[in-house]
């Protein structure tokens, strides 16, 4: 009697056992499944377009593409991005595990994936910014150069400087209707080159047209 109810017990103890293997089974398989599926794939879009819808990103994760028309050889901490409107130009900013940005990344297009990030600038900020500048530190805010001129980028440390864009943006605050200015960049994460094969192909047609004029002066006689 005793033998038969171990037999009942163990076919219990077995069944549960093999149940429980299904379950981490499917478990496991749906885990893999869900880390060799990409959630986060993102598509790029253009310079112009975030800067034309800027309130669309903020704070979101996007993929920009765009020229880097110059990268600051001071501190390699920041580049500028341009889309179809040379004047019009995007900071961007490397995070902690970039670091910095390379200098020959100047003249590439490349995708830029990163937080789009905002700064509102009021009359309290820059009061507060003015406080920081006399005490001999830097700020982000003084490296916006968005209208794509980057030549006191090269030459932050001098104060006249800073003051001269302190002025500007208390300017700029008069003059807006919602009493303060935001600026706009991106912290990147992955900064990817696009390999440029026009020059390749340039390279290609040239000689296939000096071979063809070659063919041409050789059949000539």
């Amino acid at each position: 009697m005793q033998t038969q109810k171990t037999k009942i017990m163990m076919k219990k103890v077995l069944g549960l056992l093999l149940i429980a293997g299904v379950m981490f089974s499917c478990g496991t398989k749906k885990q893999k499944e869900n880390q060799e599926t990409p959630t986060n794939k993102l598509s790029a879009i253009s310079v112009d377009k975030v800067l034309s819808n800027t309130s669309d990103y903020v704070n979101k994760e996007i993929m920009v593409e765009g020229l880097v028309n110059h990268v600051c050889s001071h501190s390699g901490k920041r580049m500028f991005i341009l889309g179809n409107n040379p004047d019009e130009a995007l900071r961007i900013t490397p995070n902690k595990n970039i670091g910095v940005f390379e200098k020959n990344l100047e003249g590439n297009t490349v995708k830029i994936r990163g937080i789009f990030k905002e700064l509102i600038i009021d009359d309290e900020y820059v009061a507060q910014l003015e406080n920081e500048v006399a005490e001999g530190m830097d700020h982000e805010a003084l490296h916006d150069h968005s209208g794509g001129d980057h030549e006191e980028e090269e030459d932050a440390a001098v104060d006249s400087s800073k003051i001269k864009q302190i002025e500007q943006m208390k300017a700029d605050i008069a003059e807006s209707e919602e009493g303060f200015v935001a600026q706009y960049w991106i912290e990147a994460s992955e900064v990817e080159v696009i390999e440029n094969d026009k020059t390749e192909k340039t390279e290609s047609t040239e000689d296939a047209e000096e071979h063809n004029h070659d063919d041409e002066e050789g059949h000539s006689h």
